[in-house]
């Protein structure tokens, strides 16, 4: 009987069934396991990112209603009144037509100005729109002050950031 050599015995083959053990990846439990800690993950960061992305849009809609105020205290210094008015802020060359469009057709807020007659004040508002989680209204009168609340219906309070 002929003993293998030594340098045979030391060599591995890449068919060894050892190997192809080895190289087959993740078991099912494994991958059930990072799944399972993946969504748990997730489950705790989601209501985070959501409130984030509603503050995000929620300054935006105080920006907004910032530029109105600067629009009408200059339409009030071109003509003695404030105006109730997107078009006429727009038409006066105060607000930029794809500004005005954007506001129109804003998916997250509906805004309005009012100005009572004879227009010595006004107000501008931003309405909370299109969502079944988010409800509220920003407000910004002539002397600038923003006011308002986004809530929602698990109870978070979100106000315009500076606020």
């Amino acid at each position: 009987m002929t003993q293998p050599s030594p340098q045979h015995a030391l060599t591995y083959s890449p068919r060894s069934p050892d190997l192809r053990r080895r190289a087959r990846g993740f078991t099912l439990l494994e991958m059930l396991v990072v799944v399972t800690i993946l969504g748990v993950l997730v489950a705790y960061a989601m209501p985070t990112f959501r409130k984030a992305v509603e503050q995000s849009g929620v300054n935006m809609a105080a920006a907004n209603l910032e530029t109105i105020w600067t629009a009408e205290r200059l339409y009030l210094a071109q003509n003695q009144m404030f105006t109730g008015s997107l078009t006429d802020l727009q038409n006066a060359g105060l607000l930029d037509l794809n500004f005005v469009n954007a506001l129109n057709n804003s998916s997250k807020f509906q805004y309005a100005i009012s100005a009572p007659e004879p227009a010595s004040g006004f107000s501008a508002t931003a309405t909370r729109i299109n969502s079944g989680h988010w409800s509220g209204q920003l407000g910004i009168t002539e002397s600038g002050t923003l006011s308002g609340l986004i809530t929602g219906k698990w109870g978070e309070k979100i106000t315009p950031a500076g606020q």
